[in-house]
């Protein structure tokens, strides 16, 4: 029995070092649970609590190489080259940390950094323009701020949300200060990679950004004052500029802005919406932007589906679909201690500020219980509901139906809560390290439909794109909402009028048929199918039938409310 224990703590502490192998400690540890009686001094398996004692100690190591990781990614050696005042800025606009330029250069107006990390504008819009670019209102690309009374300018970079601890963790947006001398100018190769000019149009340009004199600039590349007015015309036309100054400014904020800029993602726009309480709620819109519109919520992880597949079927269509991102991912502010049916509300606002009355809503696996609980909650907030493999109430799980993955953690989790955790934020940097790998393990779990997702190369591609781009504030949001699914919701689904279609698949191995059924049982005004052979992954295979047929529905009438309120509940 010791011997057991022994290979147990050396799964555990292999995993912090090579947080890939995070699946094999996961079944050790449920095998663990599975026959643990009470333990003693005498060899006998050991109990819940020193198990927990040797998880925090590993999750502490694998935390801090997870930080210096983190460090390395964001503050690579592009950042540390750059010759201007740098501040790393918290949760609250404080600098974290800053270069020996900035303690140098920030000592007065118009931007003094105070001994604790306070910064002081002279200018009051250019301390709000950088609140809207660090709350992420502004999206998550890097900015220009320009003050129009100061001669200085804020490069502003929001940072993806570490999962480590320490202070990188609190690190929310990476400010460089741009002044006078302390501009850098851009190369001529790297204006021509920026703008569709000529090689001599860019080294004109080069030379205007950095003298500002077109005879002089005329003369160092020997061409005539002639020539060199006919290539600043012609740029200035392809640029769309009206002066010379205009000019130079937009070559030096644009090449600026690309020297900071991370890889891009090939992500439609994510709309941000700024609520009463100070959170930003942020929204994707794909197909016609005139057309019908369409509310939606994606899964647990908010990685699926990739509605850009849709996107043509959507405008042939006449749809405008929205899909709402939940708080804590893309860009969507987090909200501590959130509840399904907290999230009413929010929805309201966002219908309200697009002017949209009684949507559809179209929710998909992890999204279903938002919108259950809000459309019961709020009868006036949808004309229809469509749950498409949607997540059921922790009542009608069955345990023995789950597949392997998520049945171990679920029994992980039912032995002791902190176990899930510890074991979760290992796997989530075994999973941001090799989601390639974790997918590969998963999709043998599955049925033959879900495997043939998982196996599609580019479906794949896809999901690990938006797998990142979601968790752009961490991605211990997954943990919170796996918790979340493991309490009662405290709604009464039966209060819900709306007409209701509910479509799932038969081979589901994640979300049983039997518990899905279960659910449909709860639904008043329901019009259930299964379909044999799909699975999770049948948002792929169904989704346009589904859409198709959920606008088909009879819409229930508006509920009359006795009285309009004026503002936006966003309790």
């Amino acid at each position: 029995m010791q011997d057991e224990n022994n290979d147990l703590i050396g799964r555990i502490y292999e995993t912090a070092l090579s947080p890939g192998d995070w699946m094999d400690l996961l079944d050790t540890i449920t095998g663990w649970t599975d026959d643990n009686p009470p333990g003693d001094a005498n060899g006998a398996p050991m109990e819940v609590e020193q198990l927990i004692g040797h998880l925090e100690r590993a999750v502490r190591s694998s935390a801090y190489m997870h930080a210096l990781e983190d460090r390395t990614q964001i503050l690579n050696s592009m950042y540390n080259q750059m010759p201007w005042p740098m501040l790393m800025l918290d949760e609250q606009m404080r600098a974290l940390e800053c270069n020996p330029a900035a303690r140098q250069a920030l000592t007065q107006a118009p931007i003094e950094l105070l001994p604790d990390g306070t910064l002081r504008f002279a200018d009051r819009a250019l301390k709000e323009g950088l609140k809207r670019v660090h709350s992420l209102a502004a999206g998550r690309h890097t900015q220009l701020l320009a003050s129009q009374r100061d001669a200085v300018t804020l490069l502003c970079l929001p940072v993806k949300k570490s999962d480590a601890p320490g202070n990188i963790a609190r690190v929310r947006t990476i400010v460089w200060v741009l002044a006078g001398h302390s501009v850098v100018t851009p190369s001529a190769e790297s204006l021509k990679a920026i703008f569709p000019i000529t090689h001599a149009e860019s080294r004109l340009l080069h030379l205007l950004c950095k003298i500002g004199n077109l005879s002089q600039s005329a003369a160092l590349l020997s061409i005539s004052v002639h020539t060199a007015r006919s290539q600043l015309k012609s740029t200035m036309a392809k640029l769309e500029a009206n002066s010379q100054v205009q000019l130079v400014s937009q070559a030096m904020g644009h090449a600026l802005v690309q020297a900071a800029q991370p890889p891009a993602l090939s992500q439609t726009p994510e709309h941000t919406l700024t609520l009463p309480d100070g959170r930003v709620l942020s929204w994707f819109e794909y197909g016609d932007p005139s057309g019908r519109a369409v509310l939606t919520l994606d899964n647990l992880g908010s990685a699926l589906p990739d509605h850009r597949l849709f996107d043509e079927w959507y405008r042939a269509n006449g749809l405008r679909m929205i899909l709402i991102v939940r708080p804590g991912y893309g860009l969507s502010t987090a909200r501590a201690d959130m509840e399904f049916r907290d999230f009413g509300p929010d929805i309201r606002a966002l219908c309200h500020h697009l002017g949209l009355q009684r949507p559809p809503m179209a929710a998909y696996c992890g999204g279903g219980p938002y919108a259950l609980c809000a459309a019961a909650l709020h009868p006036d907030l949808f004309d229809r509901l469509g749950l498409l493999a949607s997540t059921v109430p922790i009542e009608h799980f069955e345990l023995d139906k789950l597949d392997r993955i998520h049945a171990m953690f679920l029994r992980i989790f039912r032995k002791d809560p902190r176990l899930f955790v510890l074991v979760g934020r290992l796997a989530l940097r075994g999973v941001r390290r090799s989601p390639e790998k974790y997918l590969a393990r998963l999709a043998k779990s599955l049925c033959p439909e879900d495997q043939a997702v998982l196996n599609d190369p580019d479906l794949l591609a896809r999901l690990i794109e938006r797998m990142h781009a979601s968790h752009f504030q961490g991605a211990r949001i997954l943990i919170d909402e796996y918790i979340r699914m493991q309490h009662p919701w405290l709604v009464d689904l039966k209060q819900i009028k709306v007409p209701i279609l509910h479509w799932h698949g038969e081979d589901d191995r994640i979300i049983s048929i039997g518990s899905a059924r279960g659910l449909a049982g709860d639904l008043p005004n329901a019009r259930f199918r299964s379909f044999p052979g799909l699975g999770r992954f049948m948002i792929y295979k169904v989704w346009r039938e589904f859409l198709t047929e959920l606008l088909e529905l009879p819409a229930q009438p508006a509920p009359k409310r006795q009285r309009l309120s004026a503002t936006i509940d966003t309790r």
